[in-house]
């Protein structure tokens, strides 16, 4: 791999790297893996709500980047069409799933009395039904925002829509949580 580097000087440049993916090169596509790997099961986790589910769809994931890197085309950042690939992935992976997550797993096996562990449990389960019931493009909008951290403007990008649709699905969707939760709040209220 030609050792082209950002303007730190410090490592390969993302379209150096996936240039060189693209015509075969393993320590080039390594790097790619080393650098996202983390964002990429952390988006995958938001998605899944499982260790292990989230890991092996990063796996398949990276996989798709490999099969698919001479489709690469430079018309967004590579990180724009990695959560591109991310997101959709995991759409379709827990669309085929529809598996609840365990619930230990999501809070842990050390934990408060039984009485507030369980109370917990309800909370997370009701606030991860509630979003896993929102339209698809109101959840992924949600989740690219408030999950990953992600800009108004990224995540246009991501989804491919206007930054006004962005601001849009973003409003629905938390006005459907709010509505699904209120029985929620209303009840720890009491």
């Amino acid at each position: 791999m030609a050792k082209s580097t950002d303007k730190a000087g410090s490592e390969p440049n993302d379209a150096d790297l996936i240039a060189a993916t693209a015509n075969g090169d393993a320590d080039a596509f390594e790097t790619l893996i080393r650098k996202y790997e983390r964002r990429v099961l952390s988006t995958a986790f938001r998605y899944l709500g499982e260790t292990t589910a989230a890991e092996n769809a990063a796996q398949e994931i990276f996989l798709k980047v490999w099969r698919n890197a001479k489709r690469f085309r430079g018309k967004s950042s590579f990180s724009t069409w990695l959560y591109r690939i991310a997101v959709n992935h995991c759409i379709n992976a827990k669309a085929k799933r529809r598996k609840t997550v365990p619930i230990s797993e999501a809070i842990g096996e050390e934990g408060p009395n039984v009485e507030e562990r369980y109370e917990k449990e309800r909370t997370i389960r009701a606030v991860r039904e509630a979003v896993d019931g929102l339209p698809t493009k109101q959840r992924m909008a949600l989740v690219l925002s408030k999950f990953d951290g992600r800009s108004y403007k990224e995540i246009a990008e991501v989804m491919g829509v206007s930054l006004s649709s962005i601001e849009a699905l973003i409003y629905r969707a938390k006005r459907n949580l709010r509505r699904k939760l209120a029985p929620l709040t209303e009840r720890n209220a009491l």
